[in-house]
């Protein structure tokens, strides 16, 4: 009988790839790399940097469950991207997994929601990644007083030593966006260990419910939420490293329950010694509170100056090679999502091209420089507030992918029906995505609302904005070559599949 795991022995109604068409570097990466790769996306020193302080703010010493609970909810949606990727893997993606899942049974709407995911992603992904660079180039430049300037300076620098990484291949960017990952990784765990071992008496800080407004779990609702699931994003990045992994449909499910694990456990680990270290260092309630206060804008490198200065400088690295390799690893997955509508028609036929190493140079070139302009342009018009525009340019970003997310969870159920009945399991395949549903419909609502402070009170609007130049690019290449999107809807799983030995 045919299961969800054995693809390859059905028929794929797709279209042939063309002979001498644009091929990425096939079979070149393995388990190692792809598990790599998406421990560098995710990034988890800038994450829990970034976040911890929003948090701590409304749960207080609770905050570690705040991770545990957004790391066991995302794993509801890489459900998602585990079932497609065992049938379907593709470079596409979310695109491929939409356009075929929904296609399977509306066809027409299928192609339209594969255009209009191809075009959310190829503009917010680089949204997203800007927020990244930026935060890379604030936190050197805070470090030695270099101005705004200085962090500029560092950013692009940042990017232009990134590029030449990228462009040699997937398997060196992606070993070296690990060796980042390690450094942090690394850092956070010394210091969460040395912090933990002299705390003592606020070991338990977690299991009590000190500080914050409201405080607790009844904290957990709303932005906070939102902002701990949104955490995880970059949890995708094996997906679309399909086309050059060397077993896509073993190696794609196990690299994304690796890897938010991993990460859920880092988050964990670190949040925890911060609530417990600065209620040993300044008081159950105060020192949380501290922890959750803007007054505190870099509370780990705090944390490691009392507890253990001779780290400190260790921690400011971290800070650096977190984004650092952030950036490398999510190019390598977000230019083959780009690359892959390229080749199917979506932009024009010039930007499939790749190097010879393989490389989709063009999509590398498009991603970098629609980065560079998001640092840069907004350095201008908001005076160089870096924190305006990190802070700005992910709460926008992140929204659309979230509704690509969503999407594919709904897009799941509808493939496995439609193409492989016998296969379909109601927990597996329906229950688990409404979870993963439920948890990103929350999450949207929460960044999208109008009674947030300023600025996020109009960040719906630039979201509406983004997602309407996608339905516009999705409508005005319906109109004039309608075959590119129902390509793009379907391109990418026989370029995998063909070779059933990989299987």
């Amino acid at each position: 009988m045919a299961t969800m795991d054995e693809p390859a022995r059905r028929p794929v109604a797709v279209q042939p790839v063309a002979a001498g068409e644009a091929r990425l570097a096939r079979g070149a990466l393995s388990l190692f790399d792809t598990i790599s790769s998406t421990l560098a996306n995710l990034a988890p020193v800038e994450g829990i940097f970034l976040s911890i302080t929003l948090v701590v703010v409304a749960m207080g010493s609770q905050a570690p469950w705040a991770f545990l609970i957004a790391g066991v909810a995302i794993l509801a949606t890489g459900n998602t991207m585990s079932e497609f990727s065992k049938s379907i893997p593709s470079a596409g993606s979310f695109v491929t997994f939409i356009g075929r899942g929904v296609g399977a049974r509306a066809p027409r709407t299928g192609s339209v929601l594969a255009g209009i995911s191809y075009y959310l992603l190829v503009i917010c992904y680089p949204v997203t990644i800007g927020a990244v660079v930026v935060f890379m180039g604030s936190w050197v430049s805070s470090l030695f007083g270099w101005g705004n300037g200085g962090w500029l300076a560092v950013t692009l620098i940042g990017l232009a030593l990134a590029v030449p990484l990228l462009l040699r291949g997937v398997v060196i960017s992606a070993r070296a966006s690990f060796i980042m990952f390690c450094s942090e990784a690394l850092g956070l765990l010394i210091l969460s260990v040395v912090v933990l071992v002299q705390v003592h008496g606020h070991l338990g800080a977690p299991f009590h419910a000190d500080g914050g407004s409201p405080g607790g779990f009844r904290g957990l609702v709303g932005l906070t939420f939102a902002l701990a699931v949104s955490g995880f994003v970059g949890w995708e990045n094996s997906g679309a490293l399909a086309e050059e992994s060397r077993n896509p449909r073993r190696y794609i499910p196990i690299t994304v329950f690796t890897s938010v694990a991993i990460i859920t456990v880092l988050y964990v680990l670190s949040t925890w010694a911060a609530v417990a270290g600065f209620a040993d260092w300044k008081g159950s309630v105060a020192g949380v509170n501290f922890l959750g206060s803007p007054a505190e804008a870099t509370p780990f490198l705090d944390l490691s100056r009392h507890f253990s200065s001779w780290f400190d400088w260790f921690i400011g690295i971290v800070g650096f090679t977190s984004s650092f390799g952030c950036f490398i690893a999510a190019a390598n997955s977000q230019t083959r999502i780009t690359f892959n509508g390229a080749r199917a028609g979506l932009l024009p036929p010039a930007m499939a091209k790749v190097s010879r190493t393989k490389v989709p140079w063009a999509s590398v070139a498009i991603y970098a420089g629609l980065t560079v302009l998001l640092v840069v342009i907004p350095f201008f018009t908001l005076h160089g507030n870096a924190v305006s525009i990190f802070s700005d340019e992910a709460g926008i970003g992140t929204v659309p992918i979230l509704i690509v997310y969503l999407l594919a969870n709904i897009a799941l159920p509808l493939y496995v029906l439609a193409t492989n009945r016998a296969a379909f399991r109601p927990v597996r395949h329906v229950v688990v995505p409404l979870i993963g549903t439920a948890v990103l419909v929350y999450g949207v609502w929460e960044f999208v609302q109008p009674s947030q402070p300023p600025p996020a009170n109009v960040y719906w609007a630039w979201i509406l904005a983004i997602v309407l130049i996608a339905v516009i690019a999705t409508a005005t290449v319906y109109v004039r070559r309608r075959s590119a999107l129902d390509r793009a809807a379907t391109e990418g799983p026989e370029l995998v599949l063909a070779d059933d030995t990989n299987s």
